[in-house]
């Protein structure tokens, strides 16, 4: 019988899309109405572009190392998002600019629950509106459908959309696969992956989710050979051993399992948290 040890679930962590816990719910912050000047516009400009989230220590890390990694990405989260509210609430940006810091703002507030959430689509609408044609403002809601809701009709709407617009980024192809490996779908899956490597050859995580839909159908041997190409392009992530283990674990070879364990634990050390490589 097929042993399947990873489920298209699995997949969506091969997107390095490493998301930091935020308060649930936590309303935008600063809506006071100013008019910055230049420069104090370009230096919130760089705060809200600066969320991108700082990961957290490995899991061996000690109790205060990762107390203290949280605060700092919350600390930055929350700067990030009242810089862009004051820009978006100072009426001085219109079209693209507007249309830039609405994506970054919800990028922030994708990942919360409740109001946050349904602040983070809004702003994703008011984006698209703003700029119709702009293909990163559909993946980006799609992204946020598919990561924080799983609604994957409309997450499949918004990149087939997204593609259409612009059929040359590959990041689009991945998410898009990873839609249709949730939907059942692993050819359409499989085909938008070997065009997303085809535009990037060196694009890790399009390596890693094909290796984990080769995986999830039961085709050992592809599955691993993808793993091993994710590894060499990203020889930092632990993921891609772990994976390679559950690939190599199914495939009957136990000892190369147990290796690949070993190492991605290794890569979770506390000498190999992400700060420190």
């Amino acid at each position: 019988m097929r042993q399947r040890s990873l489920s298209p679930l699995s997949a969506l962590a091969a997107f390095g899309l490493s998301i930091a816990v935020m308060t649930a719910g936590q309303a935008v912050a600063d809506s006071t109405r100013i008019s910055p000047d230049s420069a104090l516009t370009e230096e919130l400009r760089q705060t809200c572009r600066s969320s991108s989230a700082l990961s957290l220590a490995g899991p061996s890390a000690d109790a205060q190392e990762i107390i203290a990694r949280a605060q700092e990405i919350i600390a930055r989260h929350d700067r990030a998002l009242a810089a862009c509210t004051r820009l978006i609430n100072s009426g001085s940006l219109t079209g693209r600019e507007l249309a830039a810091v609405l994506l970054d703002r919800g990028d922030i507030l994708a990942p919360g629950t409740g109001d946050a959430y349904a602040q983070a689509i809004a702003d994703y609408d008011r984006a698209i509106a703003l700029g119709p044609t702009a293909a990163i403002a559909f993946s980006k809601r799609g992204k946020a459908h598919l990561l924080y809701m799983r609604n994957l009709q409309l997450a499949l709407r918004d990149l087939d959309t997204a593609i259409r617009l612009d059929p040359s980024q590959a990041d689009f192809f991945v998410t898009r696969a990873s839609i249709q490996a949730w939907l059942k779908q692993p050819d359409k899956a499989l085909a938008d992956l070997d065009r997303a490597i085809a535009l990037a050859p060196t694009l890790e995580k399009a390596r890693s989710v094909r290796g984990l839909t080769h995986l999830d159908q039961g085709n050992f041997a592809k599955a691993i050979a993808d793993f091993d190409e994710a590894i060499r392009l990203a020889p930092n992530s632990d993921e891609n051993y772990s994976f390679r283990a559950a690939a190599k674990r199914a495939a009957g070879d136990q000892d190369g399992a147990r290796a690949d364990e070993t190492k991605a634990r290794e890569l979770t050390s506390p000498s190999n948290t992400p700060a420190q490589r």
